[in-house]
């Protein structure tokens, strides 16, 4: 979590709403301050926490998206933190193309002045058109009852400024498959509050990293004994990537497999593995790991000929649950064995 405290310029300002403008990049520093769009318009801020809203329209500052010619159509939910908000979008683009991404969303040091900008993860699952956006200046802000976000330099618009426009919308529990994308995104931020608040009440999670006496994979029940195995097992790497290679639902309802590749900065090549997942009520009832295969061969990554990860790291894959120390599942790959794609 960022240590920071949000700005005062999270305060709402009264105005009366106006006709919408173009984007204009013609000042695009994080100091800018004549940026047309401010016209009409008010700051966002943390009342926004915990809002849904619904795609409108998006422009660029010479005209519409290319991407948008496609099909396209978002979600989007604010959540706060203690230095702005997570913007978190589910993208349809076209007929095969799913995605989440998180992007922060820093303000400036007063209501007028540019936010910043910074993608914190992106989950595709199919063939995606889109491409990671840098780090850049940007803004939020709302317009009668619309939202409008500002991103600089943007490359759905070929380096201009992009402005996407957002309506209210309900609350609606999460499909399936952006139930497990959220999922996925988290792991990567390695935010284990955020995972576990997809996780219904008494939702479990069963894990082979810890043994039981029996050597038998650890099951953990409940949320906060989830939280607590994703907060040990998180704190020990300072990034990973967890890939969806494939997703499909099972043959008994809420049932759905997920496939994927794992890397971090322990390991001299990814391993696989599956999650099996129980879901309803746009909630995660239970969630079992399996590691499929101790190595993935990729293309262009220089890995240790003859070791394999975790081995390769000298990482202890599996602990005996009554010697299991929160340093020691820490140490294990666990971190790994759910991780997501940063790889897009």
């Amino acid at each position: 979590m960022r240590a920071l405290l949000l700005p005062s310029i999270f305060l709402f300002a009264c105005s009366t709403p106006t006709t919408r403008t173009l984007p204009d990049e013609s000042a695009d520093d994080l100091g800018a301050v004549q940026r047309s769009h401010l016209a009409g318009s008010r700051a966002a801020g943390p009342e926004l926490g915990g809002t849904r809203w619904t795609f409108v329209e998006a422009a660029c500052t010479e005209g519409v998206p290319p991407l948008m010619q496609q099909g396209f159509a978002r979600d989007l939910a604010v959540v706060t933190d203690d230095t702005g908000l997570v913007l978190l979008t589910d993208d349809r683009v076209g007929e095969g193309c799913t995605e989440t991404v998180a992007q922060h969303a820093t303000p400036g040091a007063n209501a007028d002045a540019a936010w910043s900008m910074s993608e914190e993860a992106r989950v595709t699952v199919g063939e995606c058109p889109t491409r990671v956006e840098d780090d850049r200046p940007g803004d939020v802000r709302l317009r009668g009852a619309q939202l409008e976000v500002y991103v600089q330099r943007s490359v759905w618009c070929n380096g201009l400024e992009l402005k996407t426009v957002y309506a209210p919308a309900q609350a609606a529990p999460r499909s399936p498959d952006q139930l497990i994308r959220h999922y996925v995104l988290h792991f990567n931020r390695r935010d284990p509050a955020a995972i576990t608040s997809l996780f219904a009440e008494a939702g479990a999670l069963v894990e082979p990293f810890l043994r039981t006496p029996e050597n038998q994979p650890t099951r953990h029940d409940g949320r906060q004994a989830v939280f607590e195995w994703y907060r040990e097992t998180l704190a020990s790497t300072p990034w990973l990537a967890l890939k969806i290679v494939q997703m499909q639902e099972g043959v008994t309802p809420g049932a759905w497999v997920v496939d994927w590749h794992y890397m971090d900065p322990r390991l001299d090549a990814p391993f696989a593995g599956r999650n099996r997942f129980t879901l309803a009520g746009g909630e995660i009832f239970e969630t079992s790991i399996e590691i499929t295969s101790p190595r993935v061969e990729v293309e262009g990554l220089d890995a240790v000929e003859g070791q394999s990860a975790p081995a390769a790291t000298g990482e202890v894959p599996v602990q005996d649950a009554p010697e299991a120390t929160p340093a020691a599942a820490e140490a294990s790959p666990a971190a790994g064995a759910e991780a997501e794609s940063a790889a897009e």
